[in-house]
């Protein structure tokens, strides 16, 4: 019975996909790339705030060491790359949508995409988590005349733990969905493509 259940659903799967049309593979794809280019601007917003409350920080609070300052330009730095970066994908992204009529160009302009947001998510990812474990190690140094010793050690403990749970747990589950949704859009131009050249025959 369970495999007679499975076959029949299998079936169904197949015969909604046989009256799939050009226009709602169209309508997916352009849905699938709103919601990415929606988390984007998510992205860009959230970071544009964090760097906006580090130099309120910077200008109002007097901070007496100079690895502090050091410390606030380069987080600084680190959150205006990541927004510009972030800013440039966006744009990149949401320009794309000349190119739906072309799935063939659509699909190799995605792949490369892809290949650059992997790149983004783990090199450069890997260099913007460094320098920010720098500007917080050159902080600790100012934190040090102010908490006791086992404040900082428990200010560090979880400072460490925090980079640990971002750099392999979240930042992998993020890398993981973002290539996934990245793939989906590109399985579905393969579709698409499929279509206009039935369409064209």
């Amino acid at each position: 019975m369970k495999d007679f259940n499975e076959l029949k659903q299998i079936w169904h799967v197949q015969k909604e996909n046989e009256e799939v049309s050009y226009d709602a593979i169209l309508n997916t794809v352009k849905q699938t790339k709103n919601k990415y280019t929606g988390k984007l601007l998510i992205h860009v917003i959230s970071i544009a705030i964090i760097a906006a409350i580090t130099l309120y920080i910077f200008i109002t609070i007097p901070f007496y060491t100079w690895t502090t300052q050091l410390s606030m330009l380069i987080v600084m730095l680190c959150l205006t790359y990541y927004m510009f970066t972030q800013i440039k994908d966006y744009r990149t992204i949401h320009k794309s949508e000349k190119l739906l009529y072309k799935p063939e160009e659509f699909i190799a302009y995605l792949t490369a995409y892809k290949q650059h947001r992997y790149k983004f998510n783990t090199r450069n990812y890997t260099i913007y988590t460094i320098c920010l474990s720098i500007a917080f190690a050159l902080y600790l140094v100012e934190m040090s005349f102010y908490v006791t010793p086992l404040l900082l050690a428990l200010f560090i403990a979880a400072t460490i733990a925090w980079f640990l749970i971002c750099y392999f747990i979240l930042m992998k589950t993020y890398i993981k969905t973002e290539s996934e949704k990245l793939e989906s859009l590109i399985n579905k131009l393969e579709t698409l493509k499929d279509q206009f050249t039935d369409s064209n025959h």
